[in-house]
């Protein structure tokens, strides 16, 4: 007898115990309360005013007006600059840093931005006889001198007129030891800036933060390039008469033949770029 396959009907699933179908009659979760979305809100705001102040209390965004660090920086250059950089930290050489100037070069309140060149504890020189002029360092006034190698230097720079402001120090053909807690900072575009040469060393309180990042215009958007470099040099060698100017004592060095030009004393009327 010739044999058939008989289909069967397909078996109906069980559905499993935990998605059962509730009983008849349970009380359904009741809507959420008309209040509830306000206290989200505030929980929300309360959220955005604590980072705000976290965030204001760490950086702080500055615009660049004038053209003493050209061409590191230019006029209208808006930057990010950290406050939190010196909480656990002391200034480095070739930090760009908005200070508090010790003396003003002008009728205004406006910070300065200057880079950092001279650090406590080294001796410092400009060679104004150097064509061009150049920044001499002993870092921590021991061992050999370096000449400061600056790759952001827009030109040749003229030497600073001796300083008239009484209290600062002169640091032009002369060894300057610059004290604990001081720093001598400059202008990148030296024969437009008013910086250490003319207001003196500046404390380490004065300085409020350090430049980082510039942010506008958007085609210059990045780090704010190289820094400088030290390269071994030939020592100066000081005379043993000494004076002192503001509390800092300054070692003559040889006499140099000293370049004038009618430009040197143009920097005594210039006022320093200001930030807002």
């Amino acid at each position: 007898m010739e044999q058939h396959a008989v289909p069967t009907p397909p078996e109906v699933p069980t559905p499993p115990a935990d998605e059962a179908t509730p009983p008849v009659g349970e009380p359904t979760r009741p809507a959420a309360s008309g209040g509830a979305w306000v206290r989200d809100l505030l929980e929300v705001l309360l959220v955005a005013v604590v980072l705000y102040a976290l965030i204001w209390t760490c950086i702080e965004t500055v615009r660049v007006d004038g053209d003493s660090m050209q061409n590191t920086l230019q006029s209208g250059d808006f930057l990010i600059a950290s406050k939190i950089s010196y909480f656990f930290g002391n200034p480095a050489r070739g930090d760009i840093v908005i200070l508090n100037p010790p003396h003003q070069c002008d009728a205004t309140s406006a910070d300065y931005v200057k880079r950092v060149v001279g650090l406590p504890g080294d001796s410092i020189e400009i060679d104004a006889a150097a064509n061009p002029a150049e920044l001499l360092v002993q870092p921590g006034s021991t061992g050999p001198w370096d000449r400061v190698g600056e790759p952001y230097l827009p030109d040749a720079w003229l030497q600073g007129p001796e300083f008239s402001i009484s209290g600062t120090a002169d640091a032009v053909n002369r060894v300057l030891h610059i004290p604990a807690g001081d720093y001598f900072v400059m202008g990148d575009n030296r024969n437009a800036s008013c910086d250490s040469r003319f207001f003196g060393l500046v404390a380490r309180n004065r300085i409020l933060a350090k430049a980082i990042l510039r942010i506008w215009p958007l085609s210059s958007f990045g780090g704010l390039g190289a820094g400088p470099t030290l390269v071994t040099t030939s020592t100066p060698t000081p005379l043993p008469a000494g004076s002192s100017v503001g509390g800092l004592v300054l070692v003559a060095a040889p006499l140099r033949r000293r370049r004038r030009s009618p430009r040197d004393l143009a920097c005594l009327t210039r006022s320093d770029p200001p930030l807002t």
